[in-house]
């Protein structure tokens, strides 16, 4: 073992177990405002002032970039990602940040090593901008090598070139929720003894349980079982014909394929929002002291809303060449206010429009297109948002599907726009994002939507989607309007305690993966 790798396991041992310190958006909001009183002070006090926030920091950053970095190198999804060069290069960048933050910067105790601990966060706001822009380009290598059954990075239990045929129908069993299994969630499978099997499921013996039926013999046969309605801790184990299945997701997928689905999105959920925090702390250290701006703001929704509208307007104008359809902003209490961080509410209504813009035209193709509705209402809990279009919709057995990251809403063939333009939009400042939005392509990352879901989710929001087949779709984007939320993510242990052993094992197989 050389002198580099044990400095890194020394590093990720070192800050890898120790617990994240949650912030609101009242603490975010108190400590910035408190900041940019003390900004211009050259006294004693305005010192005092911003080393406490960069003690902060400087003690919290390294947890949580170690505990990414332990993450993406332990990989809980059942993919060997580590086969892929993007990961890799994150990989290598987090240790790089680590050991540049615990062994290159000293403790900001003095003015002169403030000024060297802020340059160290103004590089790593460079190099997390280029990093969550890493990130999709490794989703989209990692979609293709699983489209084409990669055998270095798909293992062979999820390969369709290996699967077992099944000969006769698994039986299905229902959640705690009747037919309606939480497909959100991460789905264990459980044999009927109650053990967890994390291999194929047409491959479990079934042992005598209460619910077997006799075979005409006196004895019980494990193949004529009866429903198994409000079992507990019981998911759906695999797809089934009969009529009355009611989740027609579960008509065409295999309960294996879909629990590997799961795992994933969770670990991506979980690397999204580790860096979206991570993101935060830096970049709102860096704007104050900069700029005198803090991201953490009291706004008005609505003025962000119109914004979003007429950039997401101007560049679906220029990819079609023609007026595209009207977006009508509804708000029964424009004056309302909350706390928030205003380019996450603009990048997620940019995203939802952009959606709803692109499915109306493609789905009426001419003139006179139908009008987009944005309509936002208040209440004593939520800001809530509901963008209605009328683009066709989405079928029912493919609403679950869109929040993955595995998938792309790009025509195949289509060129990325990101190519032609030049523009990368996760690359770009928080504060300059707002401003050349209108620049970007209409399509491209893929990995939008679930993206938009974990910023919404970050502060205690919400977004959630109901679709019409043939009609349209009808997207809530909620955000809470308490400031006491916590940061929603979960801590390094909890990630790897809620993982499935089997896909550890296969992830790990591949000796090439080891020395990483």
């Amino acid at each position: 073992m050389n002198s580099t790798t044990q400095l890194q396991k020394d590093l990720f041992r070192r800050f890898a177990s120790k617990e994240m310190t949650k912030l609101t958006l009242s603490q975010y909001y108190t400590a910035g405002r408190h900041l940019l009183k003390h900004r211009n002070n050259d006294s004693d006090a305005g010192f005092s002032a911003f080393q406490l926030t960069a003690n902060f920091l400087y003690r919290e950053l390294p947890v949580r970039i170690g505990q990414t970095a332990t993450g993406l190198k332990q990989n809980p999804s059942p993919y060997n990602i580590r086969q892929i060069p993007q990961f890799r290069t994150l990989l290598d960048d987090y240790v790089d940040d680590l050991s540049h933050l615990v062994d290159r910067t000293p403790l900001p105790s003095t003015p002169d090593a403030n000024e060297k601990f802020v340059n160290t966060l103004r590089s790593l706001k460079r190099k997390y901008r280029a990093n969550m822009w890493t990130l999709s380009q490794g989703l989209r290598e990692l979609s293709t090598a699983i489209n084409v059954n990669d055998p270095l990075i798909v293992p062979d239990f999820l390969r369709t070139d290996t699967c077992v045929q099944r000969k006769e129908p698994v039986p299905h069993y229902f959640s705690s929720t009747m037919a309606y299994p939480d497909l959100s969630a991460p789905m264990a499978y459980l044999a009927p003894s109650g053990k967890m099997e994390m291999t194929d499921p047409s491959t479990w013996s079934v042992s005598a349980g209460p619910n077997m039926v006799n075979d005409g013999g006196g004895g019980k046969d494990p193949r004529l079982l009866t429903p198994q309605q409000w079992t507990p801790n019981k998911v759906c184990s695999e797809f089934c014909d009969e009529a009355t299945c009611r989740n027609p997701r579960l008509w065409f997928s295999d309960g294996t394929q879909r629990c590997a689905e799961n795992q994933t999105r969770r670990f991506f959920d979980w690397l999204y929002s580790m860096n979206l925090g991570t993101q935060l702390l830096i970049e709102d250290h860096v704007a104050i002291h900069d700029y005198s701006h803090n991201l953490v703001q009291i706004i008005q929704p609505l003025d962000i809303a119109n914004r979003a509208a007429r950039d997401a307007s101007a560049i679906c104008q220029r990819h079609y060449g023609f007026t595209p359809p009207v977006i009508k902003v509804i708000a029964p209490t424009p004056g309302v206010t909350t706390t928030y961080v205003p380019h996450y509410l603009y990048s997620m209504l940019f995203q939802l429009l952009k959606n709803a813009l692109r499915a109306t035209i493609d789905r009426h193709q001419r003139k006179p297109f139908p009008v987009i509705k944005l309509v936002m209402s208040s209440g004593d809990e939520d800001v809530t948002f509901k963008i209605s279009d009328e683009g066709g919709g989405i079928p029912l057995s493919q609403v679950d599907a869109i929040w993955s990251y595995l998938k792309t809403t790009k025509d195949v063939g289509e060129v990325d726009q990101t190519q032609k333009t030049g523009v990368r939009s996760s690359a770009l400042s928080s504060i300059t994002f707002m401003n050349r939005a209108s620049d970007m392509p209409l399509f491209g990352a893929g990995d939008g939507l679930p993206m938009a879901r974990q910023i919404a989710r970050y502060f205690g929001g919400d977004l959630d989607l109901v679709s019409m087949e043939g009609v349209g779709t009808d997207v809530y984007l909620h955000l809470s309007r308490s400031r006491n939320v916590a940061e929603h993510t979960s801590d390094l242990c909890t990630l790897l305690e809620s993982s499935f052993p089997i896909f550890s094992t296969a992830t790990s197989a591949s000796p090439s993966s080891a020395a990483i």
